[in-house]
């Protein structure tokens, strides 16, 4: 699926509340103010971001979800809104939602609870939808990092020790997780005990393109905190600051997943100070946390469909995509519980990509691993291109336009060898590659017609 963009943006409160403005891929815009939020909505953030695991909360979260719908989506922006997400849909396109929000109060809201209530919608959770905390301001993030990158990837999965967390699970479940991405993703290991020293170490002996944190987190006087281990083996607890001076040296990082409670809550009263903003600012390109606490097979369920689906099928390097289709599970595994908007996507890639992959390897990564499915690679390329423009069949002799046809029979016998696979990746690109092959058929048999006649 391709997406339109669409970009909501509430600037600081003025005094007759908050300026908000919308941009859809079109380049049409809305403008209108918004109201400070009364005190039903204020009271009912409040009960959610207190609302424990396993809470069975799902009329409440529901009702929150509702009511930040129509806090935000009013007057012209509702129109503006409804008429892009429309065109989107009509032309088989998802709508990707970026919140730009500088005002510290509002951004610390959980927006990925966003319901229409008109079509019982829920955004954060559909992949069709996905919702992200997106981060344009060049002057607090500077320009995103380059995205193209080599293969393999690596990945440093961090995991200090805790011993009332089941942390060997989330490995077990991580490494089978990235297991069939031999060859296109790495997986390095730091356990046992995680020092300050030790993690920098470790990150100065690689070049990690994602770095994956499971463990404890907190957050306390607008500060975020993760649980790392002094030599003794007790907890070190590093603040935003430490975590950010670990890291700022490796500008490899594209991705930062924090797997622990709390560290995507925002501070309420200063913008841009949360640790995911603060990793952004020192290069990374998109950051995952989680905003409220989540139990250890909320966890464990959280890293194993996210990592799925970021890594394989078709929105393969797409971070948002990748965290709506989490939050959707666990939003069917365990109704009720705020885990399903516990994960917050911080980043300031236009389209949440956050890695391109060489167009052949990703296709042939469905594809049977055989020389045939390399053809078939090159030749979707090159059938993609084609397709752009209308082909003068009428400059090539019959000799020629017959050798095509062969060529183009012999891609629509491979297609069709796949299109009933049992893997649904495979079938898509099967299928893509079919409709392709089939198009310019018919068209070179026009031509072929005419040259007989």
């Amino acid at each position: 699926m391709r997406y339109n963009n669409y970009t909501i943006t509430i600037t600081e409160r003025q005094a007759g509340g908050y300026p908000v403005s919308a941009m859809a891929a079109d380049g049409g815009r809305a403008w209108c103010m918004l109201p400070p939020a009364d005190a039903d909505l204020t009271q009912l953030l409040s009960q959610v971001a207190l609302l424990p695991p396993n809470a069975g909360a799902e009329a409440i979260l529901l009702e929150a979800g509702i009511g930040l719908f129509q806090w935000l989506i009013v007057g012209p922006l509702e129109t503006h809104f409804r008429v892009a997400w429309d065109r989107a849909e009509q032309a088989g396109r998802g709508l990707r939602l970026r919140l730009t929000i500088d005002a510290p109060e509002i951004n610390a809201w959980p927006w990925e609870l966003l319901h229409d209530p008109s079509r019982d919608y829920a955004f954060g959770t559909s992949v069709a939808t996905p919702l992200m905390r997106y981060l344009d301001r060049v002057d607090q993030f500077g320009l995103p990092m380059e995205l193209a990158t080599e293969l393999p990837l690596d990945l440093l999965l961090a995991i200090p020790q805790a011993a009332d967390l089941d942390l060997a699970r989330e490995r077990a479940v991580i490494e089978q997780a990235v297991a069939p991405l031999a060859g296109v993703l790495n997986l390095h290991v730091l356990d046992g005990l995680v020092t300050r020293t030790g993690l920098s170490d470790k990150l100065m002996s690689g070049h990690y393109e994602i770095v994956h944190f499971s463990g404890h987190g907190g957050f306390s006087d607008g500060r975020s905190y993760v649980g790392l281990n002094r030599p003794d083996g007790a907890t070190d607890w590093a603040d935003s600051s430490v975590i950010v001076r670990l890291f700022g040296n490796h500008q490899a990082l594209k991705l930062g997943v924090l797997n622990a409670c709390r560290t995507g809550q925002a501070n309420e009263t200063q913008a841009f100070a949360g640790l995911a903003m603060q990793l952004l600012r020192s290069g990374a390109r998109a950051v995952v946390a989680m905003q409220y606490p989540l139990t250890d097979e909320a966890a464990l369920t959280f890293a194993r469909e996210f990592y799925r689906q970021l890594c394989t099928g078709e929105h393969a390097g797409l971070v948002d995509v990748a965290v709506a289709h989490a939050r959707n599970m666990l939003a069917v595994l365990y109704p009720g519980d705020p885990c399903c908007i516990a994960p917050v996507l911080y980043t300031h890639a236009t389209d949440g990509e956050i890695f391109t992959l060489p167009r052949e390897a990703a296709i042939r990564d469905v594809l049977d691993p055989s020389s045939q499915s390399a053809r078939m690679a090159m030749l979707v390329s090159s059938l993609q291109a084609s397709m752009d423009f209308e082909e003068n069949w009428a400059l090539a002799d019959r000799p020629r336009l017959e050798e095509w046809r062969a060529i183009l029979r012999q891609a629509e016998s491979s297609y069709l060898a796949h299109v009933s696979d049992w893997r649904q990746d495979v079938r898509q690109v099967a299928q893509q590659g079919l409709a392709l092959v089939q198009a310019r058929l018919a068209s070179l048999e026009i031509a072929l017609a005419k040259a007989v006649s």
